[in-house]
């Protein structure tokens, strides 16, 4: 066995463990998919996984210790993303709940703008860079070489969209659209002011 399996394992399971953690992009994935159809939470899905790939490979290659010496460069991203999840938490309680549209082909305009959403929810919040950091820190060898950090931010990568993709596939499910349809208000409601609760705290932080 390669001594590097064990560390890739172990690293693939504190990132799993993270990513089930439920979140913003939880809870944007899975409201998507239930209102808005697969086509929706699909692009969200590749959108935030593409984000923490980034990110990951952001810690490999030592952008957390750039941002840990220029620290307004570390709050302005905090407080951006604080202020995007605000905003879309209060979009989510103005607007009534979007017609669902299963019909959505995935290269429509819809999809590349879920992805793109996806991707700005994740880069906005630069804690996940300090994550990464420390996982890889405490599990890769030191000197780790080229292919194995290649091969971890893969992992990341990997992992995140297969996770929010299955999100995507169990809240689209007929049975959880009609629950959406009769009380989408709510969802959207309770949703909205759960974001604005995370970003506000995000901005709470950074200032």
């Amino acid at each position: 066995m390669s001594p590097y399996a064990l560390p890739l394992a172990e690293l693939a399971l504190a990132n799993f463990i993270g990513i089930i953690s439920p979140g913003p992009a939880f809870l944007l994935v899975s409201r998507a998919a239930a209102g808005r159809g697969r086509a929706a939470g699909f692009g969200l899905s590749l959108g935030v996984a593409i984000a923490a790939t980034t990110w990951a490979a952001a810690a490999c290659f030592g952008v957390a210790l750039v941002m840990a010496r220029f620290a307004p460069l570390y709050e302005a991203i905090q407080i951006a993303g604080g202020l995007y999840l605000v905003w879309i938490g209060i979009s989510a309680w103005r607007a009534p709940p979007p017609e669902l549209d299963l019909a959505a082909p995935s290269g429509s305009p819809g999809f590349l703008r879920a992805v793109a959403t996806g991707a700005a929810l994740n880069l906005g919040n630069p804690k996940i860079v300090i994550f990464f950091t420390s996982i890889f820190v405490a599990l890769l060898p030191a000197h780790t070489p080229l292919w194995l950090s290649a091969a971890a931010i893969a992992i990341v990568g990997l992992q995140e969209v297969t996770w929010y993709c299955l999100v995507t596939l169990l809240f689209s499910r007929a049975r959880v659209q009609r629950a959406y349809r009769r009380a989408g208000l709510w969802i959207e409601r309770t949703v909205g002011t759960l974001l604005i609760a995370i970003g506000a705290r995000i901005l709470g932080a950074a200032v």
